[in-house]
């Protein structure tokens, strides 16, 4: 009967690890200051933050650009340039972090949970997405739900790590891009590009 309540209790903690890996991220997510510092000059703190996302993409050597408005960060999104070398390695990125949280946690309980908590957090960076565009204006209507699904998809990314125990994950860096109010752009030529 230990061993049947021994194995009860392991059920169970396990089976709470997410939600509880969640649960604390989820507070530096309504602390973080989403989009609050579009177009502003970088500082020497975001450049720094920019160098280490960058360098731990291994794509090269990339420059830190900025884009100082809404206009010009779509065009920069929609830029001939624009790498997919930069999408794919975060893809892969995200496929091996995911397989490592697949094989800690079991399957419903993983997806139930990620499930809910980027739901939750999509409504919280929309909706600061849209204040940011207020505030500066110029911005394309659709762009609001590029900006915000950016974000959902950094935090989700963020998640991913976290869950994977994978504390050197490029998505640290640019979950803190983020959370300073910044938007990573991606990789344009040679140019890592923040708004």
């Amino acid at each position: 009967m230990l061993h049947g309540t021994f194995i009860e209790a392991t059920m169970v903690t396990t089976t709470f690890l997410p939600r509880t890996v969640l649960d604390s991220l989820r507070h530096d997510l309504h602390v973080a200051a989403w989009f609050s510092a579009l177009g502003e000059p970088l500082t020497d703190e975001g450049r720094s933050e920019a160098r280490v996302y960058a360098d731990a993409l291994a794509l090269g050597a990339l420059e830190i650009g900025r884009a100082s408005d809404w206009p010009r960060a779509e065009a920069f999104m929609k830029s001939p340039d624009w790498s997919t070398a930069w999408w794919q390695r975060e893809e892969a990125l995200r496929r091996d972090l995911l397989a490592t949280a697949e094989a800690r946690y079991p399957e419903r309980v993983l997806w139930t949970a990620l499930t809910e908590f980027t739901t939750e957090v999509g409504d919280l960076v929309h909706g600061k997405a849209a204040a940011a565009a207020d505030r500066m204006g110029s911005a394309a209507p659709a762009s609001i739900h590029v900006a915000a699904g950016a974000a959902a998809q950094a935090i989700y990314q963020l998640a991913l790590a976290r869950l994977a125990q994978a504390s050197a994950s490029p998505f640290e860096s640019k979950f803190r891009l983020f959370a300073a109010g910044r938007w990573p752009l991606g990789v344009v030529g040679s140019r890592l590009v923040l708004f």
